[in-house]
């Protein structure tokens, strides 16, 4: 008799940090990770969007995951800059840890996971709405324990 022997595949994620909390990235989205030596403030935005620094030429928002998810942060001073691309365009995720990467079989559910592309496109919007109307796009599981697509 033979086995069927069924190849389990395995997915990656780049791990960051925010106050106690840590959110996974699918790592094919991330471009880089900096140290953040100066952000500059942008009137009128979201308190979500700490501001914005340059990054090879372009101008890439910083957005801080502590305030949407009310997270207490203990400081700014060593955060790192976890730059992530969707759709051709780059944002910034403030981590307070050095992002690193880790690997998952594909049939395991993923606590905390952000989706890049609901994450920009309620960026996108969210000028117009409150942090908290952004919650839900971010991360988390279904109430079934599924991980949302």
């Amino acid at each position: 008799m033979s086995e069927e022997i069924k190849e389990k595949t395995e997915k990656s994620y780049c791990v960051l940090g925010v106050g106690e909390r840590e959110f996974l990235v699918p790592k094919e989205s991330v471009v880089q990770v900096l140290d953040i030596t100066r952000i500059f403030p942008i009137p009128g935005a979201p308190d979500y969007i700490v501001g914005a620094l340059p990054v090879r030429g372009k101008i890439i928002p910083a957005v801080d995951l502590a305030k949407i998810y009310n997270i207490e942060r203990l400081n700014y001073s060593d955060n790192k800059l976890l730059v992530i691309e969707v759709k051709g365009e780059k944002i910034g995720i403030l981590s307070d840890i050095s992002p690193f990467f880790v690997s998952f079989e594909s049939d395991i559910v993923v606590e905390d996971f952000i989706d890049p592309e609901k994450l920009f496109e309620q960026l996108k919007v969210s000028y117009q709405k409150p942090a908290e109307n952004l919650k839900s796009g971010f991360a988390g599981e279904t109430s079934t324990g599924k991980q949302e697509k």
